[in-house]
């Protein structure tokens, strides 16, 4: 009777065993960013750990300790097998359709009385004659609804004008999207002091999303990496101030990244080649505020090449990345202090030449201080790109798998990309197969200051910088040599680096780009 309750026993070890053991494996093939060659040693641990465990329950002198480890082996399993799902739930998160978020704000002077659209119905309402028009439309239709009539409005050329006219009482309320809010206040340092905003719309929507049939592990592509200058909510439409290509080549390995200056004085263009502006050229920052398919289609009329993804971050992106990374270290072209910090002016961050291991806090930082510069923002492009090459040196080091579900999970509230689930998956496992040293080099436009009118503020002069169309040439004739490279090309690295480097007066990337982590 004993004998045969312990064979019962052992059969049930067996099984659960078994079952723990095949759900491990599906799990291991169903989640698809696992490389076959670790799926199939996934399937052979579970084969010799099950072949153990029937030896032992064979064995007197070994069956109790061979249900211990049966324990043991199926918390494992399980625990594993919980870890990849979860993680492959976190990159479900990541890809497909995103959601636009425009905040209409209705502004009064400070002391006004009014406290609502009912209490303001009999105002004048000011509004921009072109810029972000249908959104502004869209709110004046709500606040007709809400004050029950029909709203006395009056057009302006722009924010500037618009402004005018709200100090001058010429109009009792200034209507426009908070994207131009940093705009105004470049103009009018008190703004927000002599304003309150009455009521605010929010206005959601659903961004198409081209899901190109490319196969991104063995076709090159480019990124467009916009840095919005918001912090909160990634959705938020704003101004693009870090515009950042990244051309990559999987089966070179190399990913060069293409800075252009926020202020490039530039035509905006929407889908489909569709002028934004009119052919009136504006800063490229002011792109971000008429929505990143305006940036993006802005640049790759630039420089004469498709842009198939985008993403989208903001300073709180930044912030947490680096944190939940354990932060990064990242390469300084020089020694000097950046005033930015988490409390603005005042916090003082000091940089050496060289590596420097930065948190959020410092990377920001980094990435915001142009001041202290003598070529200004064209070194914050360069430290765009160095902070950029340290987060890329970071993820694809094997030190990130430790906590890899908990920065997906985040990932998805810091920031935006139209590039797939189906796509992310495929270059996590093309990474985790070969675990590749990608070679990382730097491109950035170069451009002269000038005083010019543009397409967002007409009646206002500002300053911008006027593109050499040499260097943006240049640019995109180095862009396709690295999207047309293959295999074959690698052998010519060195001699490549070096007429990249004479073609567009750029070095290429620092050493952390033949060092990995």
């Amino acid at each position: 009777m004993k004998v045969l309750l312990q064979r019962k026993l052992s059969l049930v070890v067996l099984i659960v065993q078994l079952l723990v053991s095949v759900a491990l494996c599906w799990v291991a093939f169903y989640v698809e960013f696992i490389p076959v060659k670790y799926v199939v040693a996934v399937i052979a641990v579970c084969a010799v750990l099950l072949l153990y465990q029937f030896l032992s329950q064979m064995t007197k002198s070994s069956y109790i300790i061979g249900r211990v480890l049966c324990v043991f082996f199926c918390l494992f399993f399980l625990g594993g097998g919980y870890y990849m799902y979860d993680t492959y739930a976190a990159v479900g998160e990541i890809g497909g359709a995103e959601t636009k978020i425009d905040i209409i704000s209705f502004y009064v002077l400070k002391d006004d009385k009014a406290q609502s659209i009912k209490d303001a119905r009999d105002y004048t309402f000011g509004i921009l004659q072109v810029q972000d028009r249908e959104n502004t439309d869209t709110a004046m239709a709500e606040a007709r609804t809400e004050a029950g009539q029909e709203l006395k409005v009056e057009e302006y050329t722009d924010t500037a004008t618009l402004v005018d006219a709200l100090y001058a009482k010429e109009v009792q309320v200034a209507v426009f999207n908070q994207a131009f809010l940093d705009s105004v206040k470049e103009q009018y340092s008190t703004f927000e002091q002599d304003t309150r905003e009455l009521v605010k719309h929010e206005i959601k929507t659903m961004m198409e999303q081209e899901d190109f049939n490319t196969d991104v592990t063995t076709k090159p592509f480019n990124v467009y990496i916009s840095g919005v200058d918001v912090y909160g909510d990634i959705s938020t439409t704003s101004r693009s101030d870090v515009n950042i290509i990244a051309t990559v080549n999987p089966v070179t390995k190399k990913i060069l990244l293409t800075t252009t200056p926020r202020d490039y004085y530039v035509p905006l263009y929407g889908k489909n080649g569709r002028s934004v502006s009119g052919g009136m050229r504006d800063k490229l920052t002011h792109a971000g505020i008429y929505g990143v398919d305006c940036s993006v289609n802005t640049l790759e009329k630039l420089y004469d090449i498709d842009i198939d993804y985008y993403v989208r971050v903001n300073f709180t992106s930044l912030r947490k990345i680096v944190d939940l990374l354990g932060g990064v270290e990242v390469y300084s072209d020089y020694d000097f202090i950046s005033d930015w910090g988490p409390n603005g002016a005042g916090t003082h961050y000091k940089f050496k030449k060289g590596y420097n291991k930065v948190n959020g806090k410092k990377a920001l930082a980094f990435t915001r201080e142009r001041h202290h510069f003598g070529n200004g923002d064209y070194q914050r492009g360069r430290n765009h790109q160095h902070m950029i090459e340290a987060l890329l040196n970071k993820v694809m080091s094997p030190s990130v798998l430790k906590d890899f579900s908990g920065l997906l999970k985040e990932s998805k509230k810091m920031f935006q990309t139209s590039m797939s689930t189906k796509k992310i998956i495929s270059l996590c496992r093309m990474q985790l197969n070969d675990m590749a040293q990608w070679k990382i080099s730097y491109a950035n436009a170069e451009g002269t200051g000038s005083k010019q009118y543009t397409y967002s503020m007409p009646s206002t002069s500002l300053y911008v910088c006027i593109p050499d169309m040499d260097s943006v040439q240049k640019i995109s004739r180095r862009i396709k040599k690295v999207m047309a490279e293959t295999e074959e090309d690698v052998e010519k690295d060195s001699s490549d680096s070096s007429e990249d480097s004479e073609e567009t007066g750029e070095a290429t990337a620092t050493p952390a780009a033949q060092t990995e982590e």
